[in-house]
């Protein structure tokens, strides 16, 4: 059985290792010039060069063995379902007896003026983008986004030697993390960081190649990066007819609409909701692979933790971050609130600072 699979993330990665049995055969096409790599790590790649082992997930030597065969720079353009094939944007076409799309999602671009001066951070290409500017003498940086990705990538800037400002639309960093309280000791710490400057509740008016604008301020920029979140990529489901709404629509087993296609990732929108952490990723990834080759497995939602490194910040953040039932210690730099249902079950922890806890806390919550 032929199983073609359209994407290069962690989402490609463990579905064509899932599906790699001796009797089918494995192909897949990644739009990227690189094998598929943990995507995470792109912000890190910023100022320092990650080994093959840390950037990669396989090597070639993997996918020999596995008889998976890997195309680069091979970017899907149109599924026929009737004829069971898809065309590339090279003029080629290959068939598939089964087909998961695990083509992950596009960084979202605010319909700004000027938006086109502005980089994103979501791809190789992207990288080496951002790489160039430094190299060529950027050293005034604008991040427009206040979310975890943002302050990796900021941090990898402060290493590069940059002035960096992170602008947020909303009255805190890291909303969808942070409660009220773990926010303060958050901007408390980060503006005693030199070189580096927050502004919340700040809206963008206008880019240019040398400032962005806000409505009271312009703020000097040679290296502007938007970090506003991410869509998935559906237009090639949409377009074959398949059901996809903000994702493509799959059930427990990753089954699109048409049985035949499956899908998973930061594309794909199981029973339980999109879900654009790698963890989770992952584990769809799997069922996808596993149910292609002919596999019953189903996707199980667990509670994905959100961590963050950077900054000097250490976050652990997981699950309903803002019940009513809530313990909350606070000594320091250190923060801790658990949160819990009616019947005393862990729905949801904050951790700042201290994060030796994290694996048993984890284990204990509860969707």
């Amino acid at each position: 059985m032929n199983i073609l699979i359209i994407g290069g993330g962690v989402a490609a990665f463990e579905a064509a290792a899932a599906a790699a049995l001796p009797q089918h055969h494995v192909t897949v096409c990644s739009k990227e010039s690189v094998l598929p790599y943990r995507r995470p790590a792109l912000s890190r790649m910023v100022s320092e060069e990650l080994t093959d082992t840390a950037f990669y997930f396989k090597n070639s030597a993997f996918y020999q063995e596995k008889n998976i065969e890997i195309l680069l720079n091979k970017e899907a353009s149109a599924i026929d379902r009737k004829g069971r094939t898809v065309s590339f944007k090279d003029g080629t076409a290959l068939p598939y007896d089964r087909l998961i799309l695990a083509a992950g999602g596009e960084a979202f671009v605010p319909p700004v003026p000027g938006a086109e001066y502005a980089l994103t951070l979501r791809d190789f290409e992207d990288l080496q983008e951002i790489r160039e500017k430094i190299t060529a003498g950027a050293r005034k940086a604008v991040i427009i986004g206040g979310g975890v990705l943002g302050l990796e990538l900021a941090d990898s800037l402060l290493a590069r030697g940059c002035e960096v400002t992170v602008i947020e639309a909303g009255p805190a960093l890291l909303s969808r993390n942070l409660d009220q309280e773990s926010a303060a000791l958050v901007m408390k710490h980060l503006a005693s960081l030199p070189n580096f400057t927050v502004k919340t509740m700040a809206k963008v008016q206008r880019i240019t190649p040398e400032s962005v604008e806000l409505e009271n301020e312009t703020l000097p920029s040679d290296l502007t990066v938007f970090s506003a979140g991410v869509r998935s990529c559906t237009h090639l489901a949409a377009d074959a007819g398949l059901a996809a709404e903000r994702g493509i629509v799959v059930n427990e087993k990753m089954q699109t609409s048409d049985p035949e296609i499956f899908s998973c990732g930061d594309c794909a929108a199981p029973p339980c909701g999109i879900c654009t952490l790698l963890s989770a990723a992952k584990s769809m990834g799997h069922i996808a692979g596993v149910n292609a080759a002919g596999g019953d497995e189903n996707f199980v939602p667990e509670i994905y933790p959100v961590r963050l490194m950077a900054l000097g910040i250490k976050l652990f953040s997981a699950g309903k971050i803002n019940d009513a039932v809530s313990e909350i210690s606070s000594s320091g730099e250190n923060y801790q609130r658990l949160t819990r249902d009616a019947q005393g079950n862990l729905t949801g922890v904050i951790l700042l600072g201290d994060l030796k806890s994290a694996v048993k806390l984890q284990k204990e919550l509860v969707l």
